[in-house]
Order: C-alpha cells, then structure tokens, then sequence
C-alpha cells in the first residue's frame, strides 16, 4: 500500500532522480603514463631520445555526504501512536571507486522532545521520491555498496510512541553513513598503503569517510497536503475522441488541498508550473470548496486581480491565493494542451 507522506513546509512533493554528479574524477586504479621526448641534431644528422615512462596508479579516495531530502521535516499528526513515519535523505559517495557504506540511524538527538522509536532505513528502490513499501523500498540491513560520484536516497522509518506530546514537539533522528574500509578511520588524509583499487593506496578525503544529516519528525495540530492527479485526458484522431496523451489532447489536472486538524493553515498560496511540452489553456482554472459545488468565484481569471479573485496565471504557472484555511478540501483544476 501506497503510504501518504506528509512533509512540513513543502507543498508538493517532487520527483526526486540519482543525482548526475558534475564533477569527474578519474577511477581509482586509473595508470596515468607519461614519458618525455626530446629532438635533436647531431652531425646533420636528427635524433631522438625518450625518458623513462613514469606510471603512476591513481589512488582510491574516500569521500562522503549526506543530506536531507524533501525538506528534512515530516508532520505527524494525532492520532498517535504513529508507526511508520517516513524522513527522506540523500547520501552521495563523492570519491572515485565503489565503497562499502553503513547506513546508521541515531534518534537520540540532543534538544529532542521526544525521540523517535524503531528507526530503520529504507533504499528508495523503486519510484523514486515515493514510499512504495519494505516490500520495494527494502530495508537496509547490512554496508551498501555506492558507485563512484553517485548518489543514493534513502528512507529513515520510524515510529512515534503514544507519550504526552504538544503541538510543536520536535523528535530528531540523524543518519550516518561510515566507510566500511579497513582499519575503519575518519581522519582526513589518513593513507593506507595498498588498500585501494587494484593495491594503490586508499586515501580519506575531507569528510574522512563519514558523514551524517539530521532530519526531523513535528507534532502538528495542522496538517496541509497536496493531492495532485489528472483528472483527465482529452484528444482527438480524424474527429474520432482518443483519451492518450496525443500532440493537441488535453490534460486536466487536479489538485486537492486537503488540511486536516484542529488548527489553521495562514496564508497559503499554491502555485504550480506549467509542463514543458505543454501549452495552458486560457481561463482554465477552476475552484471547488469542498467538494460542495464551485467556490468563489468558481472559474478562475488568468489576471492578478487578488482579492477579488484568487486565480493567476504568470505565464510560467497558475497561482492560487487560498488564505488562511481550516479543516477541509479546496479542489482546483486547470488544462494544458500537448505540443
């Protein structure tokens, strides 16, 4: 089963690849040969000497990072207890060979008001920046091997205990990844001699092979998350309707603002860009307050008429100023159109 994520301070959850690094360092075990030449001429006649050819194997560096993904703060809402809550992390081995990394979660952070029980981390192995379940997203039980300059997202799961909490309570979780090369150090620029790739020597880089993030779990009377689907696809073939995404059909999307609690959500302003490939439909922009019938008003203008209307189109995105907002669904829809 699909489980909703809630994720503090972030309106919708984006699509999350293995970062493509932007750096390129050479392999570990790399030979980089290199051999001087000189010309010369000696009683008219040309000549040639060469030196020796210098071989030097690149050594095996070590470097780590891990950071916080998705915002780096869930919300957890009552009821509790509450099982299986979900922290999202990048952990990205920036040295020149694959490495041995063990991923450990500590949940007893100093300042936490609670700390959070069971955690546990998940390899986010199927669509990435969703939680498809242990089932796909399996647990990490043991070192995961990283390829070079790669990065990898993980989940931390974790239980929240049914202990007098109030709104605000904050529970810190901090994972850690540690090269598993031995002997097991994490001094910058400590060298191991014929430990690396191939016999060269392995070399700690600047995190020493460590490296750790800290995210956070928050108990919130209020809670705000975003439903986006596409309600619909509309096309045409010969005049016959086709309902695939075809160059011309259009897409209908809709998204749900759904605010859950006891408390309000201020100010909030929901924006979503236009796709690219894509071409918005002038005065396609719908609201619908709780599912009841259209809001006021129910077709949104394009223009920045606000308060009047809420609705805005910018030329890059719609823009729906929905204000301060209790328990319940606002439903806005709009359209593009395929290139």
């Amino acid at each position: 089963m699909m489980k909703r994520i809630l994720f503090f301070g972030l309106a919708v959850l984006a699509s999350w690849v293995s970062v493509q690094p932007v750096w390129a360092l050479t392999a570990a075990g790399t030979v980089i040969e290199n051999r001087a030449r000189a010309d010369y001429v000696l009683d008219g006649s040309n000549f040639t000497a060469y030196s020796v050819t210098t071989q030097t194997p690149v050594a095996e560096l070590v470097d780590v990072s891990v950071a916080t993904a998705m915002g780096g703060t869930t919300a957890v809402t009552a009821p509790l207890p509450a099982s299986g809550e979900l922290l999202y992390f990048a952990v990205t081995n920036a040295g020149n060979s694959t490495e041995d990394f063990a991923l450990t979660v500590d949940p007893a952070v100093a300042g936490n008001d609670f700390d959070p029980d069971n955690p546990v981390v998940a390899l986010d192995a199927g669509s990435i920046g969703s939680f498809e379940g242990t089932g796909t997203d399996s647990i990490v039980s043991g070192p995961i091997p990283i390829p070079a300059e790669t990065t990898i997202y993980v989940w931390v799961i974790s239980d929240i205990l049914d202990t007098p909490l109030n709104p605000g309570d904050t529970g810190r979780v901090t994972l850690e990844a540690l090269h598993q090369n031995a002997p097991i150090s994490t001094a910058p620029g400590d060298v191991y001699a014929g430990a690396g790739a191939g016999g060269t020597d392995l070399v700690l880089g600047a995190s020493g092979g460590y490296g750790s993030s800290t995210g956070a779990y928050v108990i919130l009377r209020t809670t705000l998350i975003i439903d986006k689907t596409v309600a619909s696809i509309a096309g045409s073939v010969g005049g016959v309707p086709v309902s695939d995404p075809i160059p011309g059909a259009v897409i209908t999307y809709q998204l749900d603002v759904i605010v859950s609690g006891t408390g309000t959500a201020f100010a909030v302003t929901l924006t979503d860009p236009i796709p690219v490939d894509t071409t918005y439909v002038p005065g396609s922009m719908t609201l619908d307050v709780d599912g009841g019938g259209p809001g006021l008003p129910a077709g949104l203008t394009d223009t920045d008429d606000y308060p009047a209307d809420p609705g805005e189109f910018t030329g890059t995105e719609i823009r729906v100023r929905l204000g301060d907002l209790t328990a319940g669904t606002q439903i806005i829809t709009f359209q593009v159109t395929i290139d």
